[in-house]
């Protein structure tokens, strides 16, 4: 539907001569005469396009309607002229001067409908421009796009697309699968000569295009991104084929900005600075390509504004996707049983695959492809994270990188390098610094480097063919190798946590949809006028005020009002090059504060936080006055205040009205009012006058004004804290005073200028604070009364209340806990000076005075103010639903059995910290065992006997969040869930016939308390006779079938854990049945059944049925036999198997997976089993991944202390000599690498002869030729190499994936000075005998194999093996508090959050029974072997602490303290304590990965707390800490070997073959275990070697102890069993005991030794570990055999005074090492700053401090220095000169005088140095350490100011 105007056709028959362009004939000498043949000129003024949406209701008659529009696209003013000469020339140009896309669609708000325009509309320029011409050697092209606008509105365009997709012509999809592929005949290729050879220019050139992306087109303000650049691009072709082609993009930069924005908004922030990008690719006919591409510098910036605008775009071009609740095909369940043919079935595994030809997938190889190569540079990238709201955001983290690379041979096998580097810093703020947290490194000289390989092999096809020996893997087709050999240093600080959280809540707010991108930005910089006076404020002119344009300098503050500041102008020079700390921000942003009246405060840098003290003068005063600059950063804002140097601050919950004394009217003056937790500022004027102060708020009016001033200025020169009580008399005298206590602390001055004064006023805060505080920790509330004051209070649970008229002398207070147990119950407090730090309180019930509950009070004193905290020792929450009674000593206490009301439980003690226990019984049963309630974080089961059968409880012990409190949860053991559709009734077997049933709704949970020892259960659906089989619920269970009639089947889940069990109920599920059978033979006929079971079914020809338990209580064992050939299998592995079914032909069986069924098929088709077998197969990798890091190390460092705390490092490994058998390298074991290795060695420092060398242990070696061989004891290359610290191989083929990660080394330092243990963590190599014998292992080593096929979405894991070697742990009490202090937030949480703990605590009480495993919706996978290593842990714990600093002890290590206490148990120092964990394994087993992982969580930490209580605290524990063995079958057990003896297979080893189960390896298991029958609920303690009635056992261990240990060493070497006696273990015991006592005493004596053996298998090993005299049951002892020392890894770093962390300077950090070691005593406030080597003298060095300059010497006996000489700072007469290399230091000598001193001469000590660089550095040292030690003496030295008693005040 173009309008079709006007179009012009001329053909002139004037001749026009040739087109001249820049001074250029275009034309040659031949075609001069050319004429023109023909000249043609069109013009088109517009040309319109509608789209129509057509609307279905309809009918589709021609009449568009106007509200179905979708766009219109027009073209306007189109012109084409050109000619044609006679010489065949051709010369067209096209120009088009507008082109433009609208949206018309009805119905929607738009602020603009113009998607695709020009960007000014009415600009004379063509928008597009193309030029063609062509002459009989060469054509060319040149295109021209001049200002384009583009609307990338992502709905309109999905629209458009949407539009002629809908217009395609829709093919059925069910004809196309049907059909075969037609095979592609290979086509012949087009030869490069035929093409015509005319050389082509093209040459295209954008300019100035903007593409904006918009998520809405509703609201101008919308958040959009915009792009310009500018583009050029080239191409040339010659007439031999040669191609250049250059493309160059400048200028491209990205905007996010309003959809629609004003010229002047400032509303953008630039996401992408300018940045250009380069592209050149060569060709010449049969030659490779090449080509190159180079970016100069990428800046980019990420803030949540941009992220919120990026994120917004992408959701909308997303479509929504329909929300159709992808319903699982409900399975029909009433025929689940009946026969099934197994062709109406469709199974994959019986279909047959489309044969592929040879010679199809063969390919020509082409010559011209090889040897192409492509380059990539980006020269640096900088990406910056920022935080903060809108546009105006403060910078936090800053990466650095840069990046190059190559490519080769694309087209064929590729082949790729590359090289990255990177550096990271994050912004400290309260530094104004960029701080490293990826460091440089070679000290600080380049970039972390990775390194990247990729190289492609390739196809194989041939399958590995099982050989006689061993497999050949063929390479896989990609490999990828990536590589660091630089050690990666990242830097933890408390300001980088507190970066990288600020990071993580602002993007996580920015990306949440209820982001509103119009918040309210804040200033960088706010200026308040605190003084009481008015201000005159000058700025730099780097700042202006914000919103203002005008340039004025001077601005007015009046009194408490405040100006905003922003930057004045971004330079957006190009300072990239430079690395992020070589460009702090070097332009400082100054302000000059004129106090309106006095003289001026001049170029303050206002960019770093802190307190600066500033001199004024005034016209009158005869002295200066001192002014207070306070600068507080929060999230890039700073806050600026001007105040006078006295500051106060309320602690109340109440604001105080300060008042000051007014000399001239005798009276007191409002000054204002101080908010609680504010800073109240008090004025200039006020700053001498005497201060007082009276409540406000709720309790104005009650009481008068302060009976005596806040002192403080009097009492300064007596101490630097000044403390007072002031009284506040009550409006009506009978009542108390109201009571502040206060405390008067000197600031913390960064900086005091005195301007020449020598004096100045003191900066003081004073703190108000309550005398007593009352915290209620109960989970109800309470109310209290001071005695004699007005009124009672009432105080919700958690929450704090000030005590106001508290005096600590001996009143009482009265407190009444509120409708606990439904009623009130009261009692009393006193409260004085030495209260103990915990107080018993009993309360009375008001109803019944013989009923009391017992709560204790905490007591914590700070320096003014002293809490109560009101708890009680233990929650008892009772979820049984039965009644509880519990008892200690001489309490008792009932607890109903609805459990929504907690019982407030305390032992009545004498003394509190003695151990104590509680007893239970439920409904009528009698008393528990006593156990502990103290063991938090434990779990275990308390049986209450009854007179037929036990009632067993499952108890948890969990602590509070404030640490005072133990919630003791009370479950029923075992517990009924029917995750199922149906409403059940669960059966129990009470007698004979009988059956007592239980209701049970869907979703619901029941406990259940069985009434006879039967463990037997079954079920039925209410409504329905027909009731499933009987199934056990004490034995675990991972899903068993129950056939029912009326739904087919119900599943069963038994869970158990240590502390109940839990038996659910679900719905059948696909796959749920223990196995499908399918006969798929023509002829055989198949009968099967359950073994044991007299049931027995057919399965005929082409038939499928599933089977199910008959008995699912009985052996669970499938038989099945066909004429004289039978078979058993268990239906849980992979197998398969054949018979001759007659002398034609074989029958093959085989059992696999189908998604979660288990399917066995009965076949005569190879083929068939081939296919369902695939995953089986070993096949050629598809890929391939190796990452290795070298070397990885963490440093953290408390910015606060300036000191770092712990240095965690990951290394790698020492030389490893590897040889290679068949097809991997393996390396030698140690013995053998050390051998190599020194024969290397000698062989290097020509020691020894080259050529064949025999080692002792018979290997036959050769090291010197091109490759290293070896040909004894057999023929293979051997190498050198080492191991990295962190290795990863992932290897992927089409049915498999497999993954080998290992650890090598990890080692925690501990940095602090003075450490009791240097080294807080590292790995335990294994005893010298046995290192030597095996290869060198890493610390941890994970292989995971598994396999998948894609027909089913069930992953199976067939291989899982991670293996831990022995550690130790060493902490003191001093790196425990640092860490921690470390992690927690400085401030003490307030109050609020404390009543937010005591909710959470609340609502994790009021959950159900109901478990989370409803919620637990991730996919199952199939584990056939899963297996973590058991955990060997050697703990020492030592409670002194590593420092000065022990006064001030963490509030985390205060808490774990005060736990200690309230159990009652004390912490002694151990040594060398022996945990060990036994393993934990699956086989064969469903499970969900994230429950799995739980599972192997809970199962080592709750071994480690029970151990751990039993063995440091000395508690008991309920169940047995040691672990526990479960029956065989059930496919979780636990035991424990020794680390070093487990084995871990990688993918090839497995293959092969090799699969030695750990348990064939060890011959036995060791450890402890105790079957659920004898649970040992008792003491595992001291005496446990006594329960072990064995005398032999007691004997021999007597002997281990006391036997010397070089015998023992030779013993061990000699007879190198490896393990000693005690790996026998007391598992053997089990079977050898019972022997033994039948031969001595018959029966009896059988069943005695059936117990001594079972009682053995728990008191043999945990008698080992509990006897700490020595570890000998082990049979290691490590004083015997000295393993190698393990040292620190590097000296702790130098953080100097400022506290800003730099990157790590090795020679520096050996300096202060140096200076801590030599144990010289410190000056008061010394701290290292330099050092060098003296030459010269030996083993001395020359140490600058900031005190002094000395010499020290280092004595040869191990660890002594001495010091030669010292020249203190304040002794030096004249700064230190060098001439030379020799320094010259002027310092006055100190008592004796070495040097007899001469006329005139000076005493001067001269110090040669190697040369003169150092010299200067050594005096530059100097002498920036006496500048900096002057400021630092100022800030720390006390005014004079009040100390001269002023007889004017």
């Amino acid at each position: 539907m173009g309008r079709y105007k006007s179009v012009a056709f001329t053909t002139p028959s004037t001749w026009q001569g040739p087109i001249k362009e820049g001074g250029e004939t275009l034309l040659s000498n031949e075609e001069e005469e050319a004429l023109e043949t023909l000249k043609f000129n069109f013009n088109i003024e517009s040309l319109g396009l509608v789209l129509y949406s057509t609307d279905p209701k309809q009918p589709s008659d021609l009449q568009h309607q106007q509200n179905l529009r979708l766009g219109e696209f027009a073209l306007h003013l189109l012109k084409t002229s050109g000619k044609i000469l006679s010489s065949g020339s051709v010369e067209v140009t096209t120009v088009l001067s507008g082109c433009t896309l609208d949206d018309l669609r009805a119905g929607m708000e738009r602020t603009t409908s113009r998607m695709v325009g020009r960007r000014d509309e009415d600009s004379p320029e063509a928008m597009i421009d193309v030029t063609y011409r062509q002459s009989a050697a060469e054509r060319e092209v040149v295109a021209v796009l001049q200002k384009l606008y583009l609307c990338a509105s992502v709905e309109f365009l999905m629209a458009v697309t949407d539009f002629f997709l809908q217009a395609l012509p829709q093919m059925p999809t069910s004809v196309q699968s049907n059909r075969l592929p037609l095979r592609q005949t290979t086509e012949p290729r087009a030869d490069g000569k035929t093409a015509s050879t005319l050389r082509t220019r093209l040459r295209a050139v954008v300019v100035d295009p903007e593409v904006v992306f918009v998520a809405s087109l509703m609201k101008a303000d919308a958040p959009a991104l915009v792009a310009s650049f500018q583009c050029d691009f080239s191409l040339q072709a010659e007439e031999d084929g040669t191609q250049n082609m250059r493309a160059n993009l400048r200028e491209l930069k990205v905007l996010a900005c309003p959809f629609i924005r004003n010229k002047e908004d400032t509303a953008v922030t630039t996401v992408l600075r300018p940045c250009s990008v380069a592209l050149e690719t060569r060709t010449h006919p049969n030659q490779p390509l090449s080509g190159s591409v180079t970016v100069e510098e990428v800046i980019v910036k990420i803030s949540p504004f941009i992220l919120n605008t990026v994120m917004t775009i992408t959701a909308a071009m997303t479509a929504k996707q329909g929300d159709e609740q992808s319903k699982e095909s409900q399975t029909e369940v009433s025929d689940l049983w009946s026969v099934m043919n197994i062709y109406g079935c469709n199974f994959w595994f019986l279909g047959v695959d489309a044969a592929t030809e040879v010679t199809e997938s063969f390919r020509e190889q082409d010559g011209r492809s090889e040897g192409e190569s492509f380059t990539a540079e980006v020269k640096v990238v900088q990406v910056t994270l920022e935080s903060g709201s809108g546009h105006r955001t403060a910078p936090l983290l800053l990466a650095e990188s840069s990046f190059s690379g190559s490519a080769r041979n694309w087209s064929s096998l590729l082949q790729l390098r590359a090289d990255m580097t990177l550096e990271v810093n994050y912004f400290n703020e309260l530094q104004a610094v960029w701080e490293p947290l990826i460091e440089l490194v070679d000290g600080g000289r380049r970039r972390w480097n990775l390194e990247l390989e990729m190289k492609n092999s390739p196809l194989q096809d041939k399958s590995p063919v099982h050989g006689d020996d061993f497999v050949i893997l063929p390479e896989p087709r990609t490999a990828v190798s990536i590589c660091s050999r630089d050690t990666m240093n990242i830097t933890v600080s408390q300001c980088s946590l507190r970066v990288l959280h600020n990071l993580a809540t602002a993007f996580s707010e920015g990306t949440g949809s209820s982001f509103d991108p119009s918040l309210k930005e804040k200033a960088p910089f706010t200026i308040r006028n605190a003084l009481g006076i008015p201000l005159i404020v000058q700025h730099s002119a780097t700042l202006r005020p914000l919103g203002s344009l005008v340039q004025g300098k001077l601005h007015e503050l009046l009194v408490d009002q405040t100006m905003d500041l922003e930057h004045s102008m971004f330079k957006t020079s190009s300072r990239g090059k430079l690395s992020a700390l070589q460009r702090q921000e070097s332009c400082l942003f100054n302000l000059t504060v004129v106090p309106s009246g006095y003289s001026e405060i001049s170029n303050i840098a206002v960019n770093k936080p802190g307190r600066r003290l500033y001199n004024i003068r005034g016209p009158m005063l005869q002295e200066a006055v001192s002014v207070l600059l306070q600068i507080d950063a929060a999230d890039g804002n700073k806050v600026i205040t001007v105040r006078s140097p006295l500051q106060i601050k309320n602690h109340f919950s109440v604001p105080f009205t300060i008042l000051m004394y007014c000399p001239s009217s005798r009276s007191l003056q409002s000054i204002g009012q101080a908010e609680p937790e504010r800073e109240f500022h008090i004025s200039l004027a006020t700053y001498r006058c005497q201060l007082f102060v009276r409540p406000a708020g709720h309790l104005d009016g009650h009481y008068s004004p302060s009976s005596t001033c806040v002192a403080w200025k009097e009492q300064v020169h007596h101490s630097s804290e000044v403390r007072s009580v002031l009284q506040c008399p009550a409006a009506d005298c009978s009542l108390l005073p109201l009571m502040v206590s206060t405390l008067a602390v000197p600031d913390e001055l960064r900086h005091i200028a005195s301007h020449g004064e020598e004096d100045w006023d003191p900066a003081y805060i004073i703190h108000l604070h309550p005398v007593a505080r009352l915290r209620n920790l109960l989970p109800y509330s309470v109310r209290y009364m001071m005695e004699s004051s007005a009124d009672s209070y009432e105080l919700q649970e958690g929450s704090t209340s000030d005590l106001v008229n508290a005096r600590v002398s001996g009143e009482i207070l009265s407190i009444v806990l509120m409708k606990y147990q439904g009623r009130d119950w009261h009692g009393h407090i006193r409260i004085q000076q030495e209260m103990p730090e915990f107080l018993p309180v009993c309360l009375t019930c008001n109803s019944d005075s013989n009923m009391s509950v017992d709560v204790s009070v905490h007591v914590t004193r700070t320096t003014s103010c002293l809490l109560l905290s009101l708890f009680s020792p233990y929650w008892i929450i009772n979820k049984t639903s039965r009644v509880l009674q519990y008892r200690a000593e001489d309490i008792s206490v009932k607890h109903p059995a609805d459990y929504r009301d907690i019982v407030l439980f305390s032992f009545r003690k004498k003394n509190l910290f003695s151990k104590s226990k509680i007893q239970l019984c439920i409904s009528t049963s009698s008393w528990s065992d006593a156990f502990s309630p103290d063991t938090v974080g434990s779990y275990g089961c308390v049986r209450c006997p009854a007179n037929n059968m036990d009632f067993l409880v499952g108890v948890s012990i969990q602590m509070s969040s404030f640490n005072l409190t133990r919630i003791v949860t009370m479950s029923p053991f075992y517990t009924l869930v029917n995750k199922s559709s149906y409403e059940l009734e669960v059966g129990e077997v009470s007698s004979q016939m009988s059956t007592r049933w239980h209701y049970i709704s869907s979703t619901e949970c029941l406990p259940l308390w069985p009434e006879n020892s039967s463990g037997k259960l079954c079920v039925r659906v209410v409504g329905s006779e027909s009731t499933s089989k009987f199934f056990f619920f004490n034995r675990q269970d991972n899903g068993t079938l129950l056939s029912l009639d009326v739904c087919g089947g119900i599943i069963v889940e038994v869970n158990i854990s240590d502390h109940s069990t839990i038996i659910s109920f679900n719905d059948y599920y696909e796959g749920a049945a223990p196995a499908l059978l399918l006969n798929h033979t023509p002829w055989v006929t198949i009968s099967y059944r359950q073994s044991g079971s007299v049931t027995v079914h057919e399965l005929k020809p082409s038939e499928a049925r599933r089977f199910v338990w008959d008995d699912p209580a009985g052996v669970q064992m499938l038989s099945w036999s066909c004429m004289e050939h039978c078979g058993e299998l268990d239906l849980l592995k992979d197998d398969v198997g054949q018979f001759s079914y007659d002398s034609l032909s074989q029958v093959h069986w085989v059992s696999f997976l189908d998604g979660r069924q288990r399917v066995l098929l009965f076949t005569e088709d190879v083929g068939i089993v081939t296919k369902a077998r695939q995953a089986e197969e070993l096949e050629q990798f598809q890929q391939e991944v190796k990452v290795s890091l070298q070397n990885l190390g963490l440093s953290l460092i408390n910015n606060t202390g300036r000191q770092e705390i712990a240095y965690i490092g990951i290394t790698s490994s020492g030389v490893v000599w590897e040889m290679k058998p068949k097809n991997r390298w393996k390396p030698f074991n140690q013995k053998n690498i050390n051998l190599l290795e020194k024969t290397y060695q000698n062989q290097l420092s020509r020691k020894t002869e080259g050529g064949w060398v025999k080692l002792e242990t018979n290997l036959e070696v050769n090291l010197c030729g091109a490759t290293m061989m070896m040909r004894q004891p057999l023929s293979c290359p051997v190498r050198r190499n080492f191991l990295s610290g962190i290795q990863v191989e992932f290897k992927q083929s089409l049915h498999q994936r497999s993954l080998r990660a290992q650890l090598h080394w990890l080692q925690v330092d501990n940095q602090l000075p003075g450490a009791i243990f240097p080294i807080v963590f590292h790995p335990v190599p294994p005893p010298k005998s046995i290192a030597l014998d095996s290869e060198p292992k890493p610390f941890i080593d994970v292989s995971v194999i598994t396999r998948f096929n894609q027909h089913s979405s069930v992953m199976q894991f067939k291989y899982f093996m991670a293996l831990v070697q022995e550690m130790a742990v060493k902490i003191d009490q001093g790196f425990l508090g640092a860490i921690l202090a470390l992690f927690t937030p400085a401030a003490d949480p307030q109050a609020d959050q404390k009543a937010r703990l005591l909710e959470r605590d609340l609502k994790l009480l009021q959950t159900e029974l109901m478990e989370a495993s409803l919620t637990d919706t991730s996919g199952l996978s199939f584990f056939e072997h899963f297996h973590i290593s058991p955990i060997k842990l050697h703990l020492s714990l030592s409670l002194g602490s590593s420092g000065e600093d022990s006064a001030q002890e963490v509030a985390a290590v205060q808490s774990l303290n005060l736990l200690l206490k309230s159990i009652g148990a004390t912490l002694t120092d151990v040594d060398d304590l022996i945990f060990k964990l036994a393993f934990f394994e699956v086989k064969y087993q469903f499970y969900r990965r994230e429950k799995l992982m739980w599972a192997v969580v809970q199962h080592y930490t709750e071994q480690f707390l029970k151990q751990m209580y039993v063995l440091v605290l000395g508690l008991d524990v309920l169940g047995n800490p040691f672990g526990l063995i479960r029956g065989l079958s059930e496919g979780v057990e636990a035991f424990f070997y020794e680390p070093f003896q487990g084995a871990v297979q990688g993918p090839e080893e497995f293959a092969e073959g090799f699969v030695i189960g750990v348990r064939s390896l060890l011959g036995h298991t060791v450890g402890g275990a105790a079957g659920m029958v004898s649970r040992i609920t008792g003491s595992v303690g001291k005496g446990l070697a006594a329960i072990t009635m064995d005398k032999e056992y007691q004997q021999k261990r007597r002997e281990e102890m006391n036997r010397p240990p070089r015998d023992f060493g030779e013993s061990l070497a000699k007879g190198g069993k490896g393990l000693l006696m005690g790996v026998m273990g007391g598992v053997t015991g089990i079977v050898t005991k019972p022997v033994e006592g039948a031969k001595k005493g018959g029966a009896a004596g059988f069943f005695k030794g059936i117990g001594k053996g079972l009682v053995g298998v728990v008191a043999r090993p945990t008698g080992g570990i509990v006897d700490m005299a020595s570890s000998t049951f082990h049979g290691i002892q490590r004083a015997a055999e000295s393993t190698e020392e393990v040292t620190k890894l590097r000296p702790v770093r130098l953080i100097r005074e400022d506290g800003i962390i730099r990157p790590y300077d090795l020679t520096e950090s050996q300096g202060f090492d140096l200076f801590q070691r030599s144990e010289i005593k410190q000056l008061e406030g010394e701290v290292f700053r330099n050092h060098c080597p003296y030459p010269g003298h030996r083993k001395t060095n020359i140490i600058v401090t900031n005190r002094r300059v000395l010499c020290v010497k280092e004595i040869d006996f191990v660890g002594h220095f001495n010091r030669e000489w010292e020249c203190l700072f304040e002794n030096f007469y004249r700064p230190p000169a060098v001439t030379g290399s020799e320094l010259k230091i002027y310092c006055k000598e100190q008592q004796k005088l070495k040097l007899p001193k001469r006329d005139g001469q000076e005493s001067v000590r001269n110090v040669q140095l190697c040369d003169s660089n150092i010299a200067q550095k050594l005096q530059a040292a100097i002498s920036e350490a006496q500048v900096a030690q002057q400021q630092h003496r100022m800030s720390r030295q006390k005014s004079q100011r009040f100390l001269k008693v002023n007889n004017k005040q």
